[in-house]
């Protein structure tokens, strides 16, 4: 079921995609803009008064219950994704308006997603460096526990 999801979901994005294209070859450079802005307001959306952050839900889920020195430390870690995304929309932005083509299709099809990848193993690598004492599920695990979150529940 999950995989005819997945492929439905690309299908329609490819589909989507190819006819903006043939409309207006400039509607793809607003794509990654607005997944990425997407993504923001997403974890965004989360911080607001009373609401859980989104890598506090992630943590709470992989430990069932959130101790308070990570309280802290997830709400500001789900800041840095906010602001992360939003980094990522004005790179793309500016790469497009410079009129660097080959640098946009580089950073949009590979940069955005090495980067991304980038910051889950440096946020691993340190999370387990500043608390060392508590036990941490590998990344494969985390990438589990999240996904698991975001199809349950939504924001």
């Amino acid at each position: 079921m999950r995989l005819r999801r997945l492929a439905f979901v690309v299908a329609a994005a490819v589909t989507l995609a190819y006819v903006a294209r043939r409309v207006d070859p400039r509607v793809s450079y607003v794509v990654p803009v607005a997944i990425n802005l997407a993504l923001a307001a997403l974890f965004a959306w989360t911080l607001r008064s009373g609401a859980e952050p989104m890598i506090a839900r992630f943590a709470r889920r992989e430990r069932g219950t959130l101790e308070p020195e990570l309280r802290g430390y997830t709400r500001g870690l789900t800041v840095v994704w906010v602001a992360f995304f939003v980094v990522m929309a004005a790179v793309s932005v500016a790469l497009s308006a410079a009129g660097w083509t080959a640098a946009w299709l580089a950073f949009a099809l590979v940069g955005n997603y090495a980067l991304i990848a980038a910051l889950l193993v440096g946020e691993y690598l340190y999370r387990r460096r500043r608390f060392a004492h508590l036990q941490h599920a590998s990344p494969l695990e985390m990438w589990r526990h999240a996904s698991a979150e975001l199809r349950e529940r939504r924001p």
